[in-house]
């Protein structure tokens, strides 16, 4: 596992932390939490008097990974393979009151939004591709909860602070292809950064 390390927190380096955190820890983290769903999952189709089939998932590859925009930007820019999706930005950041022994530092609270971006196939439908969005933040929240830096950036990680659903939506990438299933997760977790000009 190749080691990541860490600089001053400005806003660009500090996305390229939490990405290279992802990208290192999120296909393990979706391998926990769908092997915890599975009992879940069984029951669920023994509930309905189904077959149990096992929700089939991919990995998110590196190239998966984008930095610095919210979803509904990126869109029409991620054509349907290159789903499972993740988004990685900073939504807003405000100065924070300095302690006056480190004048020197800035410091700024900031919100991390990140997005996870699923998909399911035609004859899959909405429950699927929600129940793959749905694990997939929750394999974001696993993979920064791990990471020993992660927890000493993110404030209140016991959980993330707000948590947004989209609705499912569906269309044909310029016009053309199969009419896959898309839905986005969003969780946001509260930062405090600190940089300084001074070396």
């Amino acid at each position: 596992m190749p080691q990541v390390y860490f600089q001053s927190t400005g806003v660009e380096e500090l996305l390229e932390d939490i990405e290279a955190v992802l990208m290192r820890d999120i296909n393990q983290a979706l391998d926990t939490v769908y092997q915890r769903r599975e009992p879940s999952d069984v029951l669920r189709a023994q509930r309905r008097g189904v077959p149990y089939e096992a929700i089939k998932y991919d990995y998110v590859p590196p190239s998966h990974f984008h930095i610095g925009n919210f979803p509904s930007l990126v869109l029409e820019e991620v054509p349907p393979e290159a789903y499972p999706y993740i988004v990685i930005t900073i939504e807003d950041y405000t100065p924070d009151q300095e302690d006056a022994r480190s004048d020197h530092v800035n410091v700024y609270r900031q919100t991390l939004a990140t997005h996870a971006l699923a998909k399911a196939l035609p004859e899959e439908g909405s429950d699927i591709v929600f129940r793959r969005a749905v694990r997939m933040g929750e394999a974001i929240y696993i993979s920064l909860a791990s990471d020993p830096h992660m927890q000493k950036l993110l404030s209140g990680l016991s959980n993330p602070v707000r948590g947004q659903h989209s609705i499912p939506w569906t269309y044909q990438h310029e016009g053309h292809g199969d009419k896959f299933w898309f839905q986005a997760v969003g969780t946001n977790y509260a930062i405090k950064s600190h940089t300084t000009s001074y070396q």
